[in-house]
């Protein structure tokens, strides 16, 4: 049996740094334009969509942080925000994810909550329903069966900003042997993850192990130490699963990746006081 799972996550709507519809209407009948970073979000988001298109994506799961979160709260306190309000941050959400369900009509939604920082199960619910016509269950954990493979999703894992990335990953496939050996529980042969705004992946026989892209540009919070510490990838992938690879002892999930730069800032030229001799603009993203 076959299956292909499109996984996004960390879209954090709301953000100044993130994905926002054009010429988005809040709840008071604001125009909310794009920034020069959400255009170019959007404009990566939407020819990534176009890329899709023409598979057969049979599974969407959405892997936590979907919204950016309310006004206050830990770690950046809203400081960085297009939209203060949770109310309108759902409503952009819903176009956001509108964008993906007219292309891809007939797949499978699932919902993962994200970290609390940033959304509670409720508004995702809220987004769901809105979107799907019909109530939605968000999971802290999501496995997923196809034939004899399973692919389980969680959106939280250890961060690290060091060069050894693969590290959580590693500790993720030992957690799950462990819980095979020493509780009783049942193979899992993918264990996906989002959170650090990093692509990484690690690989056994037999297993996999991977932390999915984001659709968030590098924010204040994430250069307080070094603005090149923690550089996002952008993007997101598609599983494909084949559980015919379990009788031979195989892995029977495989990825694609689809990946993105981040844009960065233009020098300035302060030998000639400017392009053309002109002042250059600092536009921060």
């Amino acid at each position: 049996m076959q299956k292909k799972i499109l996984v996004l996550n960390d879209l954090h709507v709301g953000s100044a740094y993130a994905l926002l519809p054009p010429d988005f209407m809040d709840t008071e009948g604001n125009i909310h334009v794009q920034n020069v970073g959400q255009k170019f979000l959007w404009d990566i988001f939407t020819k990534t969509l176009v890329r899709l298109q023409p598979q057969k994506i049979d599974t969407i799961v959405i892997n936590g942080d979907l919204l950016d979160g309310a006004p206050g709260k830990a770690p950046n306190k809203s400081q960085d925000s297009t939209l203060h309000r949770v109310e309108d941050q759902i409503e952009a959400a819903v176009k956001v994810l509108e964008e993906i369900k007219n292309r891809l009509p007939k797949a499978e939604w699932y919902f993962v909550r994200g970290t609390p920082n940033h959304e509670f199960p409720a508004d995702v619910a809220h987004v769901a329903s809105r979107l799907l016509g019909k109530t939605y269950p968000i999971y802290n954990s999501l496995p997923l069966r196809t034939g004899k493979a399973v692919v389980n999703f969680s959106h939280e894992v250890s961060f690290t900003s060091a060069l050894t990335k693969a590290a959580p990953l590693e500790r993720e496939m030992i957690y799950q042997w462990l819980s095979e050996g020493m509780n009783g529980h049942k193979v899992i042969h993918c264990e996906v993850r989002a959170h650090c705004h990093y692509f990484a992946y690690v690989g056994r026989r037999d297993r996999l192990a991977i932390v999915c892209p984001c659709w968030q540009l590098q924010t204040p919070y994430m250069t307080r130490n070094s603005p090149k510490k923690n550089i996002p990838d952008l993007g997101c992938i598609v599983l494909s699963v084949d559980d015919s690879y379990v009788d031979y002892g195989m892995c029977p999930v495989s990825f694609t990746e689809y990946l993105y730069l981040p844009p960065e800032t233009d020098f300035i030229d302060i030998a000639n006081g400017g392009q053309d001799g002109e002042d250059i603009p600092v536009v921060t993203l």
